[in-house]
């Protein structure tokens, strides 16, 4: 699992979903897949939480999937996947999107990683022009994408 973030939190200028989009561009050095991703949940007690991820390169679509997941209050992030892994090329951008909604206040991260060595494999992250949320390099949601390869 590679994780963007260094830190987490909720403080008074707390997230608000509000079923905007909330994405990040990464791309990697060589070949995985990405089976789905980690999501922060309510800072606000236990909450339920319908969510839609979304895989994009180029602006197409290369997987969805609507679900929902049951957040704690806890600040550990929430695993969502896809149906099936979706291959990710090297050098190429990639989109990570997800729309949820749900109980308004939650955590969100900071002191984003532009990027991330995991050892076989580098991440690069790029802020995306579809996110509506705020979401970005620095901060916000998405901390974590969930691969193999």
């Amino acid at each position: 699992i590679c994780h963007r973030f260094q830190s987490c939190a909720y403080r008074s200028n707390q997230w608000r979903y509000r079923g905007r989009c909330d994405s990040i561009q990464f791309s990697v050095d060589k070949r995985i897949f990405i089976v789905g991703f980690g999501l922060y949940g309510s800072s606000n007690g236990a909450a339920d939480y319908k969510v839609k991820i979304e895989l994009k390169r180029l602006g197409k679509v290369l997987a969805e999937n609507n679900t929902k997941f049951f957040s704690d209050g806890s600040s550990n992030t929430f695993q969502v996947y896809f149906e099936n892994p979706i291959q990710i090329e090297p050098e190429c951008f990639y989109t990570a999107s997800a729309i949820l909604d749900g109980s308004e206040l939650s955590y969100f991260g900071q002191e984003g990683l532009s990027e991330v060595y995991m050892g076989t494999v580098t991440f690069q992250f790029h802020c995306s022009s579809e996110s509506t949320n705020g979401t970005g390099v620095q901060g916000g949601q998405i901390p974590e994408l969930i691969y193999y390869g």
